[in-house]
């Protein structure tokens, strides 16, 4: 498959899976990453026909190149018209993202608060703050050092590392883009009030685990409940907890197959 011109990563390509319920759902990776990410939760929902579309987000799945130049406010956008397009297949819709991916999620439930059809959002892993002293100065450091590698995916089960459908290195100019994102979305969360749930691992090493709280104390949802994973890393959709985490999600979608 070719995007923007370059070919796409074996792995990275979007997914529909369809579904007989009146709920869809939208899966949304995280930063660098790609549907890959998501598809074992698309997978467990279809095993109790709900449906659901992996997006993939504006300059991911090919080159990091690709990222260079794309504002945060395109991955929301992007983001957005995948809930337009379940929407036209569904009556509702649930959100659900990881990583950067849970902090769109959030963002985009917060701008789509007055919509009825989005039923509940679940975030996974998401970061509204980081704790690396170097993003205080990402913008200077970016003309300075141009790439940055990710090193080892953070996922306790070794045997997931070469499989992950990711970029495995990114231009520092991109990085800013992000910590936008999580500004943005930090000023809008009182808004947030739709059914909420939180997951996050105890062993992040990426996103401090304390994020989960922040979420929770942050937002407007009366339906607000938070699962802490205890085996697994920040990658928790390809780790040893991923059972765990879909059937927790496919129990909160189902919980909102009726509307109130």
């Amino acid at each position: 498959m070719i995007l923007n011109g370059r070919r796409l990563l074996a792995g990275a390509e979007p997914f529909v899976l369809p579904g007989g319920s009146g709920v869809g759902v939208v899966l949304v990776h995280g930063f660098t990453g790609s549907p890959f990410e998501v598809r074992s939760i698309g997978d467990a929902l279809a095993a109790t026909d709900i449906g659901s579309e992996g997006v993939l987000l504006s300059g991911h799945g090919t080159h990091p190149d690709d990222m260079v130049g794309v504002p945060y406010t395109d991955w929301i956008a992007d983001l957005d018209a995948a809930v337009d397009r379940v929407l036209g297949r569904y009556q509702r819709v649930v959100i659900v993202g990881l990583s950067m991916g849970g902090t769109l999620t959030l963002n985009l439930g917060a701008r789509r608060a007055h919509d009825r059809r989005v039923a509940g959002l679940v975030s996974i892993g998401a970061p509204l703050v980081l704790d690396d002293w170097r993003l205080g100065v990402a913008g200077p450091l970016s003309r300075v050092i141009k790439w940055q590698a990710w090193g080892r995916p953070d996922i306790k089960d070794k045997t997931q590392w070469d499989g992950h459908v990711s970029y495995r290195r990114l231009r520092t100019r991109t990085i800013p883009q992000l910590l936008g994102l999580m500004r943005d979305t930090t000023k809008r969360l009182p808004q947030v009030c739709q059914p909420l749930r939180i997951i996050q691992s105890r062993e992040d090493h990426v996103v401090p685990p304390r994020n989960a709280d922040l979420i929770r104390q942050g937002v407007s949802s009366r339906d607000v409940a938070v699962i802490m994973l205890d085996n697994c890393y920040h990658v928790s959709t390809l780790d040893f907890d991923a059972a765990v985490l879909n059937a927790a999600i496919v129990r909160f979608v189902q919980s909102l197959l009726t509307p109130d």
